[in-house]
């Protein structure tokens, strides 16, 4: 009789961080783990050191944590081919996506993260015209600016402001580009 499965299925291939450091020695510090989501999505090399877990055992409930679900977690964090330094991952751990990297295969991983060419940073203008409708308006109520500053989100890695005298690199321009058929924006403002 065939299998009948009901709910929506896992992307998380592995165990939950808990299971893997409840079995080691000194709950795993100093050994890496992987995320097999971000292994199979990413090409750059991305894995995480313990440096500190500490799951959460007997609050004195009876039945209350018997799968090891909860806890702190720092780990040391390289993402993409950048070291982002100690993070809290205690949010993710319980999610059955983690895989112990063995000790014979942390050399790899190491030189991996070495060899990687981080990527080039974009450098964005970082004025922009105004759209034509917010123009219109700005002239109707007497604003002389016709630029907006653009403000970048803090967690931008990958490219960053242009400095007075440097030339942006990323030009983003107002406008609709060439249109497919131009009859049927003619007579548009």
């Amino acid at each position: 009789m065939p299998y009948k499965l009901v709910g929506r299925t896992s992307l998380h291939k592995g165990k939950r961080l808990w299971e893997i450091v409840g079995q080691l020695k000194n709950f795993g510090v100093g050994r890496m783990v992987v995320r097999n989501t971000f292994e199979q999505q990413y090409k750059e090399p991305t894995f995480y050191r313990i440096v500190v877990a500490r799951p959460m055992m007997d609050v004195g409930e009876p039945h209350a944590n018997e799968d090891n679900r909860k806890g702190r977690a720092l780990l040391e964090r390289v993402f993409r081919g950048r070291h982002e330094g100690v993070v809290d991952i205690s949010k993710v751990s319980y999610k059955a996506d983690f895989r112990l990297i063995h000790k014979h295969e942390e050399a790899a991983y190491i030189e991996a993260y070495k060899n990687c060419k981080t990527p080039d940073i974009t450098l964005i203008s970082p004025v922009v015209e105004m759209p034509p409708l917010l123009k219109m308006v700005a002239e109707r109520d007497g604003h002389a600016a016709k630029d907006l500053k653009i403000k970048l989100h803090k967690t931008a890695k990958t490219c960053r402001l242009a400095q007075e005298g440097e030339v942006p690199t990323k030009v983003y321009n107002m406008g609709l580009g060439t249109p497919v058929s131009p009859a049927l924006y003619e007579g548009v403002i």
